[in-house]
């Protein structure tokens, strides 16, 4: 379905009439799975194809739900959050028409604890799902070993987003846009729009939705200012560029749940190899200065729950603030250490400053070792760093995203030989905290022990600039980047409320065991992965 070029089908030529939307890229998806998906330029396209089973909502802020409906009716679960029901939307379609069945949407939740989505532990059993049927109709039912109270969240992920497998011919969809063309030679891939419960909430949205790729910045906006493109997303820019595209009056500001950080691989020969070096580095390290250096492309964080939709951002970790005391590299110690990065802005100015740091702190030399994003992911995929400066994305919104990775009996961990019992302890209470305050708490107390203990220091969130014409509202743009481009209308009119803008119908308690009455969540989205 997706190769390097896809022909038109017959009844939707690429030259055809209707109005259009363009979107730039900054490059070429690594891949169009939705399987497989590992970069924020194929979430983007995906996002328009498919419907997630919920989406994140914009500006999500504590108390109150973080994530709506999407092909999703409703989404319920017993006071444990070990037992949940998953009903389809009424009137969810194929792209061909035919309806969206409760199987179907089994096997997107069975995605989502996939490796590029939310991976337990080994010591856990993945939870199972079973179609069952009550007096409302057919649903899924998922049963788990350990709570879920983080669930809906973990839903948003895109890879999670019901697909039907097509054998030789691919897969279909259920989102507002189906396939039309895409042609890797001219960096060009355009949708159609088809019937869905999303255009049919949008009669405005664009009969075309085209996606243009732009390697460097400065010629996506200039395109945009020539009319030629419609939307403009940008993360990766250099701190000027990106003081003057946040200036201007259609440009939409917004972090993005992504976290800059510091790994040190266990085993090296380095003092920031255990706690109390990873907690020197933490309080020397003036995250303040650079932020400010760098016109607000990054954004200091001193720990995950920085990224939590709603998160105070003068709430720092028990670390911050404390004044370093001159730990420095022991004699003969090894006396190099290498600093991988993905190489575009503004990740050259932030890996500069952060080996400038550590050679004056801790007498390490530091040898730059910038990489083009495949080459980065590809060591990523093979666990081949010694330091690295990593833009790590969080695949919902939740901490455990990045902190479960860190329990030994991953496969990250196996292969880094990280093996600490007080982070397995933390990570694993977090787990089978039941649902409620505790849950939370849990969470974040396993954040401290792993920011103690686990060879890793958060550094920064990343910053996103989007141009739009007569600029989007700032509430259609979620924390992952993202923006409903159904919601686009051609004639610059704004359309009305989404189906994810809906609260959930009321949720039948009749047929839960006694006692049981069923918790109702108001619960589309995806990441940018490697920016910026």
């Amino acid at each position: 379905m997706w190769g390097d070029v896809v022909a038109a089908t017959p009844d939707h030529r690429p030259d055809g009439g209707g109005e259009r939307v363009t979107v730039d890229l900054d490059d070429w998806p690594l891949s169009l799975d939705p399987y497989h998906v590992v970069d924020f330029n194929q979430a983007l396209v995906l996002d328009a194809v498919t419907d997630p089973l919920v989406r994140e909502k914009p500006h999500a802020a504590r108390p109150g739900p973080r994530t709506g409906p999407a092909a999703l009716d409703s989404l319920e679960s017993d006071y444990a959050g070990r037992i949940w029901r998953l009903r389809p939307a009424p009137e969810q379609t194929w792209h061909d028409g035919s309806p969206v069945r409760p199987a179907e949407l089994a096997a997107g939740v069975r995605r989502a604890w996939g490796p590029t989505g939310f991976t337990l532990p080994d010591t856990f059993d993945v939870p199972g799902t079973k179609v069952r049927r009550d007096a409302d109709g057919e649903f899924v039912e998922l049963t788990s070993s350990i709570p879920l109270p983080y669930l809906p969240e973990l839903l948003t992920f895109p890879g999670a987003a019901p697909v039907r497998e097509m054998g030789a011919d691919g897969w279909m969809a259920s989102g507002p846009y189906r396939p039309m063309r895409a042609d890797r030679r001219r960096g060009r891939i355009e949708l159609v729009r088809t019937p869905s419960r999303r255009t049919r909430a949008h009669p405005g949205a664009a009969e075309r939705l085209v996606f243009q790729v732009y390697g460097d910045r400065a010629d996506a906006v200039s395109a945009y200012d020539a009319g030629e493109l419609d939307v403009c997303f940008s993360t990766g820019l250099e701190p000027s560029m990106f003081a003057a595209l946040a200036g201007r009056a259609d440009a939409t500001v917004r972090p993005l749940a992504l976290a800059g950080r510091l790994w040190v691989r266990p085993g090296v020969d380095s003092v920031l190899n255990g706690p109390e070096g990873r907690a020197e580095f933490s309080a020397g390290w003036d995250r303040e200065a650079i932020a400010t250096a760098l016109s607000g492309t990054v954004l200091p964080l001193r720990s995950y729950r920085g990224l939590w939709p709603g998160a105070d951002p003068n709430d720092e970790s028990a670390e911050a603030g404390r004044e370093p005391s001159g730990l420095r590299a022991p004699r003969g110690s090894r006396a190099e250490l290498t600093l991988t990065y993905a190489d575009f802005p503004p990740n050259g100015h932030v890996s500069r400053a952060l080996a400038h740091d550590i050679e004056r702190r801790f007498g390490h030399r530091i040898r730059l070792r910038p990489l083009d994003f495949p080459a980065f992911a590809a060591a990523l995929a093979a666990v081949d760093y010694e330091l690295l400066h990593c833009i790590s994305p969080a695949p919902f919104p939740h901490p455990a995203s990045l902190l479960i990775p860190l329990h030994s009996a991953t496969p990250g961990a196996r292969a880094l030989g990280l093996r600490d019992p007080a982070v397995d302890a933390a990570l694993e209470r977090a787990l089978r905290a039941p649902e409620g305050a505790g849950d939370i708490e849990a969470w974040r107390e396993a954040e401290e022990v792993v920011l103690r203990r686990a060879p890793v220091v958060p550094l920064f969130q990343a910053t996103g600039v989007t141009l739009c014409r007569d600029g989007p509202p700032p509430p259609d743009v979620v924390s992952s980047g993202l923006v409903g481009l159904e919601r686009l209308d051609p004639a610059r009119s704004l359309s009305p409320a989404a189906p994810g803008d809906r609260p959930f119908r009321k949720p039948s308690h009749a047929h839960w065991p006694s006692g049981q009455r069923p918790h109702q969540h108001s619960i589309p989205t995806a990441r940018r992965a490697a920016t910026p």
